[in-house]
């Protein structure tokens, strides 16, 4: 089980101050303590989406994180096709995982099917 950890960016307490007052802290949500990756993952691409959305460019920082996650992913996708090619029988849930992992990574051009 994973442990709370508490917000840096408000010392645990939520909010953060602004030139207009405390406002709920864009790290945590106004919880004070971190939330998961997932959710972490979720709410930054939302601010880049936002960003682009109002014609605003978003963060260095912000598109640099995104990138580094991306390849993250990208990495673990191969791994788990390489994984998936390792089952000393190929069945229908190794093929499966295969093939879905190989559609996200865009690793090979999908022909269409030949028909007569």
């Amino acid at each position: 089980m994973q442990t709370k950890r508490e917000c840096l960016s408000c010392a645990a307490t939520g909010e953060r101050p602004t030139d207009y007052g405390s406002v709920d802290c864009p790290d945590c949500g106004g919880s004070g303590f971190l939330p998961s990756r997932s959710v972490h993952i979720d709410w930054r691409a939302r601010d880049i989406e936002k960003a682009l959305s109002t014609g605003q460019l978003p963060e260095a920082a912000e598109v640099k994180w995104m990138l580094t996650e991306l390849y993250n992913a990208r990495r673990a996708l191969t791994e788990i096709v390489a994984l998936a090619h390792d089952v000393a029988s190929p069945d229908t849930i190794s093929m499966g995982i295969r093939s879905i992992a190989h559609v996200a990574l865009g690793l090979y051009d999908r022909a269409p099917s030949k028909t007569q």
